[in-house]
């Protein structure tokens, strides 16, 4: 049986790290995929070489969003720092 959000308020959560000049393209594939994903920048990788970016989706998402990203690591290098499932505060 699929899980939803709706009935266990989980979220897929995971951290990414990619150079900073691929950043862009990591951003606008999420926003092309609207409505998949919400992410956001991690302050301190502003600083660095890298961009670190949070990216939450509904747990039944999941296997797509990770689709998603293993597509990106076809494209650009792009690590994944961490990833586990959350409930949504």
């Amino acid at each position: 049986m699929l899980r939803t959000y709706q009935q266990t308020k989980e979220l897929f959560y995971c951290v990414l790290r990619m150079p900073k000049d691929d950043a862009y393209f990591v951003y606008f594939t999420f926003e092309s995929n609207e409505g998949m994903c919400f992410y956001s920048t991690v302050d301190e990788s502003l600083k660095g070489q890298y961009r670190d970016i949070v990216v939450r989706c509904p747990i039944e998402w999941k296997e797509q969003l990770k689709e998603l990203i293993q597509r990106l690591q076809a494209e650009i290098r792009l690590d994944i720092l961490e990833e586990k499932t959350i409930i949504d505060a």
